[in-house]
């Protein structure tokens, strides 16, 4: 099956609006989506008001883009703005009301230079996450009025890059969520990602990261860390591990499911440190396919994680403008690749 895929351009509004447009036919999914996340936090949202006043406030003087791409997609699909802007946030409410029930997860990595077998830098995602959002994944071939054209995986009703993307100028970017116990209202992740790929302009910078330059942000509200490859790749998954910022992890997965960002990490690490030098799209491709036991499998099937299944996986080639996508379990769905200029 091919992956759906939205063809937007203009001002963040414009965006907004077009992105509504191409999904019209999946408005009852959304409103779905909506109604199941919103409905642990429906009782609650009321006293949230001054924390979505606040996140209000710091878009409209550091994100107005966001804001506006946001009230574009609520016109075009018409979707209540006192439901619709929560839902966006979902994340961040959740995790401010401390909710400590399981959490969506993923897995992504980087590996350049001497760990790939021709040297090039490569990066790839299992996007766990919720169940419904499988209906709704689709790209999204961006070209906003200022700034660099751009592709991103995302979902039908989301704003941004709201899983992963890859700039014309081969920056790449991929999040994980972390459950924190430092938190505050800020930028939101698929907020930054899009800054971070239509604003990246300085050459040099774009020739490193061609190249093979990778990091690892790690960001609570208040203590960031950046963690740098010692071996030639990065890998993340869904805890802080640098010094400053590790304490505020929080792990709320049920008992029998703790510890299982520690062991997927630990698993791609032990396979990228057994392969140097070997590591190519096929060899990711079996990577982000691996099972195992219920805490070390990469894709994650929904016997072992009912609310944050496997529902994409995406592997990133900057140097060749170009991504492959498997719309599903990576172990029974193809592959298909996409390039930016196409």
């Amino acid at each position: 099956m091919t992956l759906r895929t939205l063809h937007l351009s203009g001002d963040a509004y414009t965006i907004g609006q077009e992105h509504g447009a191409q999904v019209a036919d999946l408005r009852p999914k959304i409103l779905r989506a909506m109604q199941v996340r919103l409905a642990p936090l429906r009782q609650k949202i009321t006293g949230l008001d001054p924390s979505l006043k606040k996140i209000t406030q710091i878009w409209e003087v550091h994100s107005p883009g966001t804001l506006a791409m946001l009230h574009g997609m609520a016109d075009s699909l018409a979707l209540p703005w006192d439901d619709y802007f929560p839902y966006t946030i979902a994340s961040y409410l959740t995790d401010q009301l401390k909710n400590r029930g399981p959490r969506e997860g993923c897995t992504t990595w980087a590996a350049a230079g001497e760990m790939t077998r021709d040297g090039a830098p490569l990066l790839a995602k299992n996007r766990d996450y919720r169940p419904d959002h499988q209906a709704l994944q689709c790209l999204a071939r961006i070209e906003p009025t200022h700034g660099h054209p751009y592709l991103c995986l995302t979902s039908a009703g989301s704003p941004g890059v709201f899983s992963s993307g890859m700039n014309a100028a081969g920056l790449a970017v991929a999040d994980t969520h972390v459950v924190s116990n430092n938190i505050g209202p800020g930028i939101a992740r698929y907020s930054l990602m899009t800054h971070l790929l239509e604003q990246f302009s300085r050459v040099s910078e774009a020739v490193d990261y061609a190249q093979g330059d990778m990091a690892v942000f790690e960001l609570a509200h208040s203590v960031q860390a950046v963690r740098r490859p010692a071996e030639g790749f990065l890998v993340n998954t869904n805890h802080f591990s640098a010094p400053q910022t590790h304490t505020h992890w929080v792990d709320t997965n049920p008992p029998r499911l703790q510890g299982n960002s520690q062991a997927r990490r630990q698993h791609v690490e032990a396979a990228l440190i057994s392969s140097r030098s070997q590591v190519d799209v096929p060899w990711a491709q079996t990577l982000m396919a691996q099972h195992g036991d219920d805490l070390s499998a990469i894709c994650r099937h929904p016997e072992v994680e009912a609310h944050a299944v496997t529902i994409s996986a995406v592997i990133f080639l900057p140097q060749q403008a170009s991504l492959y996508v498997a719309e599903g379990l990576p172990c029974q769905t193809p592959f298909e690749l996409h390039r930016i200029d196409d």
